[in-house]
């Protein structure tokens, strides 16, 4: 049985962040967005396996484009 290839994780820019989409030893999708914790709250780490049933990497890139097009952040004062 060939070995299984491993997915080489993601990085890209949504909204001014930097996401890093990648496995977890578990196999499960999760997003990682860059920077502090205090900037980004409580969602900092979003498993994307559970949230928007990604099964893969190119799945969790197009989940988490999704997402923010549909969730755009509003800026403040407008």
């Amino acid at each position: 049985m060939p070995a299984k290839k491993k997915e080489s994780p993601a990085t890209i820019k949504v909204a001014g962040k930097a996401h890093r989409i990648y496995k977890d030893k578990n196999g499960d999708v999760i997003v990682n967005h860059a920077g502090s914790a205090k900037e980004n709250g409580k969602y900092d780490k979003i498993d994307l396996t559970k949230k928007a049933g990604a099964k893969t990497v190119k799945a969790g890139v197009k989940a988490t484009k999704a997402w923010h097009k549909n969730n755009p952040h509003k800026k403040a004062g407008k």
